[in-house]
């Protein structure tokens, strides 16, 4: 599984939201590669959340950093997953 622009893009159109994916979605889009990465999406930027409201300890926060570089595809990816927010 590798994260990328195209499934920054598509958490944000579907506000992180599977069932929603598959009301809207192409069938493309639908695909249970991009569910799985929008659902592994959805707890990494649940995790940072915790690490932004300074609930994770520092081995927490350097095993999620770990995940993040072999989930994304390259730095940018990182960034732009760091700057998501929660839906709900």
């Amino acid at each position: 599984m590798m994260i990328t622009e195209y499934h920054i893009e598509l958490y944000k159109r579907v506000g992180g939201d599977v069932d929603h994916l598959q009301r809207i979605g192409t069938s493309e889009e639908k695909s249970l590669k991009n569910q799985d990465v929008i659902v592994k999406m959805t707890e990494i930027v649940a995790e940072l959340e915790l690490i932004k409201n300074g609930s994770a300890s520092l081995e927490y926060t350097e095993k999620l950093y770990i995940k993040l570089r072999e989930l994304c595809s390259d730095d940018n990816v990182i960034d732009q997953i760091k700057q998501l927010e929660t839906f709900g």
